[in-house]
């Protein structure tokens, strides 16, 4: 993207600021007053894919394929919500999206969230949820993609599966992750400024529910400690006005000091997890890129 915000995104992000937005999300979390159960698919999404419902460890899994296609590509796709919230309708739009224009087969777990569940249910789902698809679809390419809270999931996951010896996905794309749990790198006051959507001390506090005592430096709950090497290929949207772009700055920085494949696409004055505003100029070029590298295999 150019410098230029688009209209729409200005109009968003100033509306996002009059009402105070990352007050109410904070005040959410802290409370945990966020709905525990996932907002259902919509309804447009059985025009045009075939959907069924499973479970794992009592948690719903939907798994969405394009009617009539031959797809080459399984998506697990990781929602956000800082670890406490589930799948809302606006993600349920960029499912619908990734369909529209990838056709894969793509799985929307309702993975457990805090403070109900830590990051070690949270993980065994995963572990369980991953061995499914590469046993029912072991001859297809697995790409992970999250945004947010999803975004650090679907990357300290890889690190897991990478230290224990097993397949990674081909592809990892992340939306605005969240990479450091501990929330202390220096340049995020100076971001929280801009940010409309989160605070410092909402994520600390979701941080906290989710970890349930453990070292917030575990990479597999802040997967900006862990090693990066022998990894799939990673693929990183965020925005300037997103208190966790730093983060994002600083994976592309090791990245590239240890000649680690990374795509990483900066977008000027963007707020935190834009790409869930289907409706905005820059979700669509985001979304956009994605088809490129995933489906056409461009290299940037």
């Amino acid at each position: 993207m150019g410098v230029a915000v688009s209209t729409f995104s200005r109009l968003m992000y100033t509306l996002l600021k009059v009402m105070r937005f990352s007050n109410i999300v904070e005040k959410k979390i802290r409370e945990n007053n966020f709905n525990k159960s996932p907002a259902p698919p919509k309804k447009s999404i059985y025009r045009i894919a075939d959907v069924s419902l499973s479970h794992i460890l009592e948690r719903q899994v939907w798994e969405i394929k394009t009617k009539n296609s031959r797809p080459e590509t399984v998506v697990i796709f990781l929602h956000g919500g800082a670890y406490v919230a589930n799948i809302s309708k606006m993600h349920w739009r960029v499912v619908q999206k990734i369909v529209e224009m990838i056709h894969p087969i793509i799985y929307v777990p309702d993975y457990p969230i805090a403070p109900e569940s830590n990051w070690e249910d949270t993980y065994k789902f995963m572990d369980e949820l991953y061995c499914k698809v590469q046993e029912k679809y072991e001859d297809k390419k697995i790409v992970f993609i999250g945004d947010s809270a999803g975004g650090g999931l679907a990357l300290g996951f890889a690190q897991k599966l990478r230290d224990e010896g097993k397949n990674l996905p081909n592809h990892i794309v992340l939306f605005s992750p969240w990479l450091d749990l501990n929330m202390n790198n220096p340049e995020l006051k100076e971001y929280e400024k801009k940010d409309v959507i989160l605070t410092i001390r909402g994520l600390k506090s979701a941080a906290q529910k989710y970890a349930a005592g453990a070292d917030l430096k575990n990479p597999y709950l802040s997967p900006i400690y862990g090693d990066f090497s022998k990894l799939c290929p990673i693929t990183v949207f965020t925005g300037t006005n997103d208190l966790l772009h730093p983060d994002s700055k600083k994976l592309r920085e090791v990245c590239t000091s240890q000649n680690l494949p990374l795509n990483y696409f900066e977008y000027p004055g963007m707020f935190h997890d834009w790409v869930v505003f289907t409706f905005l100029p820059e979700s669509k070029d985001a979304l956009k890129k994605v088809k490129e590298i995933l489906v056409t295999g461009v290299k940037f």
